[in-house]
């Protein structure tokens, strides 16, 4: 038997004092105290205290007693004990303080007390993650033996990280609407660091038209989430400005998203987030919390889940499945099934894999940290293999550029891959559009998130990792189905954004037809028609 599963209930226990819950980014002083099991902790034996590879909370430090994030560990029998932090553990619980037994042991019932943010000689403490997150886990891992294997510990310590005070203010729109038509306007409050929070003032709202059914003001709220006003119109033509201010200083505190009133609308701008995880993978929360989250307090119109492929369980993949049928409601909301091909740089990088449909197969890069799962799809080590294996789906890839840059240079098909993704919370990669066009390729652009703080739609940038405000991208679609959507990719109807809803109507007129293609004729035969006006993505060229 592996020592890694090796009698976890005789590995001792560990306990957190103060239990929570914790402002999200606050300073703190934790105090975990490790007791050890049955076999006690051997001469040279070692603890490990991980919490996820993409968490931005502070790097415990050793030495200076008055700064930030001070951190000392104490043996209760007076044993030696060396500690440092470092990436010593598998993703997603890769930071870690690791403590190890220099000289001496530990028997039965014996303690290790760490004190993270120790406070006796002047320290503020710890700054916590600036994330919330339902349950914040630092896990326990023993090496009881000496031998470099570790055992987890049956209950790690966790707590809640919860919202600060409200210190900016969002109202959005919708980008498009018909005169007449019914729509809404959500008012969220974020804390310093992105978090929505509760709306602790009253507030006015001053429009640059006349929008029926909206109130002059709202009241501050005690239940903690956004403001939601329904059943608002707009009666004539024309662009809609709306601010927020203070009720009682005047003070603007935030402008919506423009607005645009239209007696016709063919095609309706709707704004997604098609790429992020939860902390089933390597993200933060839930899965089931991160699609509640893109809908009820980032009102995005559209999100997909991209969980690095090699973190995918056959279970998890089964749930995620499950998730996107159950939210996705056509006409209020698109949710899209896929996953993230995590392959090596070498091996082609990094892609977005989209299906219209739930029940499709997931095709890895490698299964290695998710061992013991039944071979039931073939697995793709290169984006050649990707692509051939993806040929006969109804599917739609985008390159992507996170923790291995897709090399399009490498492999690329456009039958399949009809865009790039040029931000994320990792930055702004306009080489990627270079390297498609240098090549010659079609592709679309379009700006996603690539979240991993449970924030899809609406990602701040933290205190480290990700330091990039989350993209959006505005999709030009008839309606709001996944069938409008994968139409919108194949066509490269989109336009991406770094986090702001910009209104964007790109179209051309011409005096006399023009051949338009409905499908790109590189990739083979492509139906035309004439046409005297074309839009965003088209490809077109003069009539005959």
């Amino acid at each position: 038997m592996p020592a890694s599963i090796y009698l976890p209930d005789c590995m001792g226990q560990a306990t957190l004092a103060p239990s929570g819950a914790f402002i999200a980014g606050s300073y703190a002083e934790l105090t975990l105290t490790y007791t050890a099991g049955k076999f006690g902790l051997d001469d040279s034996g070692m603890l490990k205290i991980s919490w996820r590879t993409t968490s931005d909370m502070a790097k415990p430090q050793f030495t200076a007693p008055s700064a930030p994030n001070y951190t000392t560990v104490e043996a209760s029998n007076g044993a030696k004990l060396e500690y440092w932090v470092d990436r010593l553990n598998v993703r997603p619980w890769v930071n870690t303080l690791l403590i190890r037994v220099g000289r001496g042991f530990l028997r039965e019932g014996e303690t290790l007390t760490m004190r993270l943010g120790d406070r006796r000689q002047g320290s503020p403490g710890l700054r916590l993650q600036t994330n919330c997150e339902e349950r914040f886990e630092l896990k326990v891992f023993v090496d009881a033996f000496a031998t470099y294997e570790f055992t987890e510990i049956p209950l790690s310590p966790g707590f809640a990280l919860v919202p600060g005070p409200a210190a900016r203010w969002k109202a959005i729109l919708p980008s498009l609407v018909a005169t007449g038509e019914c729509f809404r306007l959500a008012i969220v409050a974020e804390d310093l660091w992105g978090n929505p929070t509760t709306i602790d003032r009253p507030l006015t709202i001053a429009s640059s038209r006349p929008i029926a059914n909206l109130p002059a003001g709202i009241a501050a709220s005690l239940h903690g989430g956004p403001c939601i006003l329904d059943g608002l119109t707009v009666a004539e033509p024309g662009d809609v400005e709306l601010r927020l201010n203070d009720a009682e200083t005047g003070e603007e505190l935030g402008r919506a998203n423009p607005l645009r009133a239209a007696t016709e609308t063919p095609l309706r701008h709707y704004w997604g987030d098609l790429h992020g995880q939860s902390g089933e993978t390597v993200g933060t929360n839930p899965a089931e919390s991160y699609f509640r989250y893109a809908r009820d307090k980032a009102f995005i119109d559209i999100v997909g889940h991209q969980g690095n492929d090699f973190q995918i369980t056959d279970k998890f993949w089964q749930e995620l499945n499950r998730l996107t049928a159950a939210f996705d409601e056509p006409g209020r909301f698109v949710c899209v099934p896929g996953y993230e091909w995590s392959g090596n740089t070498g091996m082609g990088g990094d892609r977005n894999v989209f299906y219209r449909r739930e029940g499709r197969p997931i095709h890895r890069s490698s299964p290695i940290p998710v061992p013991g799962q039944v071979p039931q799809f073939e697995d793709c080590h290169t984006a050649k293999d990707l692509f051939r294996t993806l040929a006969s789906e109804d599917a739609v890839v985008i390159a992507h550029v996170g923790g291995r840059y897709a090399d399009i240079r490498f492999a690329h098909d456009g039958r399949l891959e009809r865009a790039v993704e040029v931000h994320s919370t990792w930055g702004t990669f306009e080489w990627l559009l270079h390297d498609a066009f240098a090549q010659g390729y079609r592709v679309g652009v379009v700006c996603h998130s690539d979240d991993h703080k449970g924030r899809p739609g609406a990602t701040r940038p933290g205190a480290s990792t990700f330091g990039a405000i989350g993209g959006r991208t505005c999709y030009v679609m008839p309606e709001l189905t996944r069938d409008a959507l994968f139409a919108a990719l194949r066509r490269r109807r989109h336009y991406g954004t770094t986090g702001t809803r910009m209104f964007m109507d790109l179209r051309a007129t011409f005096t006399e037809p023009v051949i338009r293609f409905l499908d790109d004729p590189q990739l083979g035969p492509a139906l035309e028609q004439p046409v005297r006006e074309a839009t965003m993505g088209d490809i077109i060229r003069p009539g005959s």
